[in-house]
């Protein structure tokens, strides 16, 4: 599977805003797309943003490093911060629940919240693509209908 930023080749790669079938997406800087995989740490949380909604979710990833030819489980597992839009999130929270085993590639940027003087720092991926992990699970897949097909 070509993933953008990978040097693959695949006319997936290509970000210009005119690139996109879906025409909310919005143009990007220039940054490499960042792949996770884990579990869901609570059902998926839908917040209003002005005129849009915003599908939130955390990915608890299991991490680890080699370490003289041996691989060795970090103590403590990596927390990701997830935001879902448009089709994308609304099929995320139609979908998704606690536990699930997925797979999110998307954008990573900093984001603040709270009260000034008492800010909190994190890391958040904007997703691109969510799909079920495969190797850890079983799904069945149901295309979205389009309002213009008669089934």
């Amino acid at each position: 599977m070509a993933l953008q930023g990978t040097g693959t080749g695949s006319a997936s790669q290509d970000s210009s805003p005119n690139s996109s079938p879906h025409s909310h997406r919005r143009s990007r800087t220039i940054s490499t797309s960042r792949t996770i995989t884990g579990n869901l740490a609570a059902d998926v949380e839908v917040v209003k943003a002005g005129s849009i909604n915003i599908t939130k979710f955390r990915v608890i990833e299991n991490t680890g490093e080699y370490r003289a030819g041996r691989y060795i489980e970090h103590v403590d597992p990596t927390t990701h911060f997830v935001e879902a839009k448009f089709e994308l999130g609304e099929n995320a929270a139609a979908t998704l629940h606690k536990g699930d085993a997925v797979i999110v590639v998307g954008r990573e940027h900093t984001k603040s919240w709270g009260a000034e003087g008492s800010r909190t720092f994190g890391r958040v991926i904007d997703a691109d693509h969510i799909g079920a992990d495969l190797s850890r699970a079983v799904a069945q897949i149901r295309r979205n209908s389009k309002p213009d097909d008669q089934t």
